[in-house]
């Protein structure tokens, strides 16, 4: 099997990750009435594809994040940590305090990503940086997991790029429509300066089935809905304007794929972990998304 055959038998793959993914956080959020509730299941449903990921070496927890100095994180969804470092002092009940000298990365999950939960993220990116770890490595990272967005794709980026860099999450993934966010050294890996938000979109193919680089499917004019089936899988639209030429179809699973990857990266960043195996499937134009006005 040739490489571009085994990078599409990956990429297949976690598009059916993706759409359990879905399908079992609206399963769940249809039956479940309170949202706190909700939330938590959401959290707990993307915290079991992250375990699958991790070795043993790393634990996952939430709970808040706290220095020597007397700072203190916002309450965080999911906290990556160094299972060998975490002081059994801290290990006495259920894990909500957690030094910041072992936090590896933290992950806020939100089930609509919304003008307000982008500023709660940037207030969570806020109260990591302000820590000060002894040991001389940088604050947590933090990156986050939204399975849904409000408004259109130029909407949520607008409202992620109305805050600087800085304050930024260094990763954020819409699974629903499938939009991914970040630095584009992290996005990218290459040496790109900046940020980038963009639609994860559905290459068009040649006929070996390779994407086309900077190619992307789109709807029909009589295709108004908010999905379309090609090749016997349904996708959503991404809308990037009013007009119907300025819809484009997503793929989640490349979008969960991509961000997957770049956790992975982070991890490797701060820690002892290798580069992760992912991104030998990852080919170029598997990294590429479509521009947001």
């Amino acid at each position: 099997m040739k490489g571009s055959e085994l990078s599409k038998v990956v990429e297949e793959y976690w598009s059916g990750v993706a759409r359990r993914l879905q399908e079992e956080v609206d399963t769940f959020n249809k039956l479940i009435g309170h949202a706190g509730e909700q939330g938590r299941e959401n959290e707990l449903s993307l915290v079991r594809l992250i375990e699958n990921l991790l070795p043993s070496t790393v634990g996952v927890g939430s709970g808040m994040v706290i220095d020597s100095h007397g700072k203190y994180s916002k309450q965080m969804d999911i906290l990556i940590y160094d299972v060998s470092s975490q002081p059994s002092v801290m290990a006495q009940t259920n894990q909500v305090i957690f030094p910041v000298e072992c936090v590896l990365l933290a992950i806020e999950v939100k089930t609509t990503l919304t003008e307000d939960e982008i500023k709660d993220c940037v207030g969570k990116k806020k109260s990591l940086t302000a820590l000060r770890p002894e040991n001389g490595n940088e604050p947590p990272r933090l990156a986050v997991m939204a399975y849904h967005a409000e408004g259109m794709a130029p909407t949520v980026t607008k409202n992620i790029l109305a805050h600087c860099e800085a304050d930024r999450p260094e990763l954020i993934c819409v699974v629903e429509p499938g939009m991914i966010a970040g630095s584009k050294r992290l996005l990218y890996r290459n040496d790109s300066l900046g940020y980038s938000v963009g639609v994860v979109g559905l290459h068009e193919l040649d006929s070996v089935g390779k994407r086309i680089s900077g190619e992307f499917k789109k709807p029909l004019d009589s295709e108004r809905g908010a999905r379309v089936l090609r090749a016997g899988s349904s996708y959503p639209i991404a809308r990037l304007g009013m007009r119907k030429e300025d819809r484009v179809i997503g793929e989640p699973g490349r979008a969960l794929l991509l961000f997957c990857a770049a956790i992975m990266d982070m991890l490797a960043d701060v820690s002892s972990l290798r580069d992760s195996v992912i991104n030998y499937y990852l080919q170029d134009p598997a990294r590429e998304l479509v521009e947001v006005p």
